[in-house]
């Protein structure tokens, strides 16, 4: 630091920094699944498509991603309490434009802007927390409550619109998280004195191409995700446009990485075995966690919840990835061999994913749900700083950020496959199981009679004429071959998941031990 002047007011204590600072972070996750779960809600407000409500959250993702590793330049040259102040203010307004806007490419570009920024306000954060940070079990602490606070984020965000929405219109979930943003952040820079936490870096040279391949690249795949089922993958021209941009700017990003002297990314932390096994792992833990999008449509479309009941589900994961992480901290600090971590955590996984399929039904009661994802969470935060831990201790100090920023992107990759596995096998297990249904009650049958006259009885005898109660009994056999499909779609996820988890868990078993170093907790958090 240039400056003799400690960074923060020195009649602030310790503990109120630390919470300060938390504060500040916990927020700048939001907005990356704010509406993820309530899907229908944006689409009715914006008028426009789900495919469109899904690619505005991967364009915040893209942003978010491909503006890590530039935030280290931009922050060093402005004091940290004016470039938070900026930056603070900067995603208030975005955030406020969100709201206002119905046009959807100026929609998708306000998201992907939300992003950048959102790296800007979320970067200095971690920086200024680590900084408080000096022992290694302090540090050990911090990634805890760091990536708590990531793995959170997304309950966190589903229990506030759930809560919101049930009472006030769409626009006022940007209202409430701008109100929730604000205590923190003017907290913080009432604490923050003007000093500069890195040596001042003139902006020049800066490597804008690098950044543009890199954000075009992860906005083409997200595009290809969103859009490409809909569209029928290849057979559109659209997306055959997607997936040639995202090949030539992915590797003109490639290649400039690998012929400039100071890289974006530093693509050599790819050499490293550990490092590779660790992304592996990533990759594979976001595909699993994928299965929480299923289960909250399966409550919110079959068991029909509302928004409180869907944020009351909420607290069990939540509960259950503080308990997970805070217990595994501690075997980490004592240098506990992580293969028996990820055993335990995986094995988690595969129990509440086996019991969700069996849970599967169409008039089940929320307090069921309680205990499996209870076990979820517990699963989440038992995995996350064992796989970090691993994957950290892969790298020396000197490519540790280039590390940090490779991971971050293989959490984008894992993302993006999920949701494109679960587009690709919804469309297809729920087209073919109401085949299946369709031709199980097909016109003449005796089934088919039976059910809609008990349809027609039932609603007749409740006072409805003859002609209305025909009309409304198909409608209800229209929406139970709907429901059924859509149980058998998440059963069918489901126990494909629980295979793929009972692989990896074999895979783990049967590896030969891996190599684990000691991590001094001296780089950046993944």
């Amino acid at each position: 630091m240039e400056e003799s002047q400690p960074i923060f007011k020195k009649w602030a204590p310790e503990w109120f920094v630390r919470v300060v600072l938390f504060m500040a972070l916990l927020p700048s996750f939001a907005p990356l699944g704010l509406y993820a779960s309530f899907s229908t809600y944006a689409a009715g407000y914006y008028g426009i498509e789900p495919a469109d409500v899904q690619f505005s959250i991967l364009a915040y993702y893209a942003g978010l991603v491909s503006f890590f590793p530039f935030d280290p330049r931009l922050s060093s040259y402005l004091l940290s309490r004016q470039y938070f102040i900026l930056s603070v203010s900067l995603l208030v307004f975005v955030t406020w434009l969100c709201s206002l806007v119905h046009e959807l490419p100026i929609f998708l570009f306000l998201r992907f802007v939300q992003g950048v920024i959102g790296a800007t306000v979320g970067s200095p954060c971690l920086t200024l927390i680590f900084s408080r940070l000096d022992t290694s079990r302090a540090r050990a602490m911090g990634y805890t409550v760091f990536y708590g606070a990531l793995l959170t984020s997304g309950p966190v965000s589903t229990a506030l619109a759930g809560m919101v929405l049930e009472v006030f219109p769409f626009p006022t979930l940007y209202q409430i998280y701008i109100l929730i943003q604000l205590p923190g952040a003017l907290l913080l820079i009432l604490v923050l004195n003007n000093v500069r936490l890195k040596k001042r870096i003139p902006l020049y040279q800066l490597e804008w191409p690098s950044f543009v391949f890199f954000a075009v690249t992860l906005l083409s795949l997200g595009y290809l995700v969103s859009y490409g089922q809909k569209l029928y993958w290849l057979e559109d021209n659209t997306i055959r446009l997607a997936l040639v941009t995202a090949l030539v700017f992915g590797a003109c990003f490639v290649l400039r990485q690998l012929h400039l002297k100071r890289p974006y990314i530093n693509l050599s932390v790819l050499s490293y075995r550990n490092f590779r096994i660790g992304l592996g792992l990533f990759l594979l833990f976001y595909l699993f966690r994928g299965t929480t999008g299923i289960a909250t449509a399966y409550f919110a479309g079959v068991l029909r919840l509302d928004g409180w009941h869907l944020a009351a589900l909420q607290v069990p994961t939540l509960l259950g990835i503080g308990i997970g992480m805070s217990l595994t901290v501690r075997f980490v600090l004592l240098n506990y061999p992580l293969r028996p971590i990820w055993l335990i955590g995986f094995t988690l996984l595969l129990v509440y994913h086996v019991w969700m399929y069996f849970l599967f039904g169409p008039s089940q009661g929320p307090a069921v749900f309680v205990m499996p994802l209870f076990l979820q969470g517990l699963g989440v935060g038992t995995l996350m700083v064992p796989i970090t831990v691993f994957t950290l201790s892969s790298l020396p100090p000197a490519i540790s950020l280039s590390g940090s920023y490779t991971a971050v992107t293989a959490r984008y990759l894992g993302f993006i496959s999920s949701i494109a596995l679960v587009n690709f096998f919804q469309l297809y297990w729920r087209t073919e199981n109401i085949n299946r249904l369709a031709q199980e009650v097909l016109p003449g049958t005796s089934q088919l009679a039976t059910r809609l006259q008990g349809y027609q009885q039932s609603l007749h005898s409740k006072g409805m004429d003859l002609g209305s109660a025909q009309r409304v009994a198909t409608r209800l056999l229209a929406n139970s071959l709907e429901t059924q499909s859509q149980l058998r779609y998440s059963m069918s996820y489901y126990g494909m998941v629980s295979v793929a988890i009972v692989l990896l868990l074999l895979l783990i078993v049967v590896l030969p031990p891996v190599r684990q170093k000691v991590l001094t907790f001296r780089q950046r958090p993944l």
